[in-house]
């Protein structure tokens, strides 16, 4: 028949209408040959699947209401027209196909993901909701394996979707006590997520509320309350004073919360008020917690202060450039004195720069040094000299500076190459002027 044929991506009339959301045409074609079970196409989807990926719960509903035969209900990768359903937050979809079909809670997709995980990873509570009225008490214990093997709480934990997460206590509060992979329970995962503790108010459920959990220890060894240190969550207050949390618990390495704290970097400007919490909650330093946070105290240190040697040599690259351009500058200028040539002279003054005019008595030594020298070269000379000095008292300090190592003296030289660089450039401009006066004069 031709309603059976299928194009070059095994898709038949039905999918089409599918795709393309023409309810009339869907109802046609299925009670024209109500018995054919269409199948899926080359990407794995078959019409009911794709339906409910695209939201379409009228189709939905019509080819399961006048499909007499169950309809096939497989999608991409394994899932189910349910994980669409879920996926799609869609709760009308999701009763009709509860109604037909709620076996299909209990179906998992090629990676292990059932629609509950689903449900739960994306935070939808109210299809939760729906899930749990309908599965099985097994389905709320199925386990990711490419995920750790987390179950549903396990997810929502994760990702932070507290109403999830209470909405599962509340139903099933011995799923509280599962652990994935790497010993983490629910309490671990939740404080690995900063910030939602606080407003989360899991510690008034009683499942959740009791010491075996607060103080149950992961494969590292750490508590919820490691965690919190090690994340460094502000906003937890209540856990950290509360009764039944043991704030002197080791972990694998031997340290505590407060060890773990003490020792951290201040990631969120948090580290001071987490500690002042810590220490009146009564934690305090375990048995090799002193030794530890010597020691990375003072690698710590040594770390900072080679890094602040290496961005002061940085910065002293450019002032080194500058200096050197002053005092190259300068030590030219000496030689190319501001002044004119008298070609009329003759014997042993032939060649001789007029450095000042001719006193107005006629007496003037060969040099231009008499009672009426121009004052502008004589400053001239001077600044000239002074500029020339200090940029090359500049250039020795940053030479220094290169072949130590301490960030004292580092320090010093560098404070002390940018006076003697800065002063340079101020008297060279001194002397750029003098020069102008003194050549204007002439």
């Amino acid at each position: 028949m031709m309603l059976r044929m299928t194009n070059n991506e095994n898709d038949t009339a039905l999918h089409e209408a599918v795709r393309y959301n023409h309810p009339d045409v869907v109802k046609l074609l299925i009670l024209e040959d109500p018995d054919f079970i269409y199948g899926a196409n080359f990407s794995g989807g078959t019409p009911l699947y794709m339906a409910a990926e695209r939201g379409f719960h009228d189709l939905v509903q019509i080819i399961i209401d006048n499909t007499p035969a169950s309809p096939a209900h497989s999608g991409l990768m394994g899932r189910t027209v349910l994980h669409a359903a879920v996926i799609c937050n869609n709760e009308d979809m999701m009763k009709k196909i509860l109604e037909w079909k709620s076996d299909l809670t209990k179906e998992v997709d090629n990676d292990g993901w059932s629609p509950l995980h689903c449900a739960a990873y994306l935070g939808y509570t109210s299809i939760v909701r729906q899930l749990l009225e309908k599965c099985d008490q097994s389905v709320v214990y199925l386990r990711v394996k490419n995920e750790h093997n987390k179950t549903a709480l396990h997810i929502a934990a994760s990702c932070g979707h507290i109403d999830v997460v209470k909405l599962l206590v509340s139903q099933y509060p011995d799923c509280c006590e599962q652990v994935d992979d790497n010993g983490n329970n629910a309490l671990h995962l939740i404080m690995i997520k900063r910030g939602i503790f606080h407003s989360s108010g899991l510690l008034n459920f009683p499942w959740m509320n009791f010491r075996g959990l607060m103080n149950e220890k992961n494969v590292e060894g750490k508590t919820p309350l490691h965690l919190l240190a090690d994340y460094q969550m502000f906003n937890c207050r209540s856990f950290m004073e509360h009764k039944m949390v043991d704030k002197m618990v080791l972990d694998n390495e031997n340290s505590t919360p407060m060890d773990i704290m003490l020792s951290a970097e201040d990631l969120y400007g948090e580290k001071g008020p987490i500690l002042g919490r810590l220490e009146t909650a009564k934690a305090s330093i375990g048995p090799l917690g002193w030794q530890k946070v010597i020691k990375q105290d003072n690698g710590g240190r040594r770390r900072k202060k080679g890094e602040q040697v290496s961005l002061i040599k940085k910065a002293a690259k450019i002032h080194l450039i500058v200096a050197t351009l002053i005092a190259t500058v300068t030590f030219a200028a000496g030689f190319t004195v501001p002044s004119v040539y008298d070609d009329q002279k003759k014997g042993e003054d032939q060649g001789l720069t007029v450095l000042a005019p001719p006193p107005s008595d006629g007496s003037i030594d060969r040099r231009g040094w008499g009672p009426s020298s121009n004052l502008g070269f004589f400053f001239f000379v001077i600044t000239d000299m002074v500029a020339l000095l200090l940029s090359s008292s500049a250039v020795l300090a940053y030479f220094l500076m290169a072949l130590n190592h301490n960030v004292e003296l580092v320090r010093k030289l560098i404070n002390m190459g940018y006076v003697f660089t800065y002063t340079a450039l101020l008297v060279m401009l001194l002397a750029f002027l003098f020069g102008i006066i003194s050549g204007f004069s002439l």
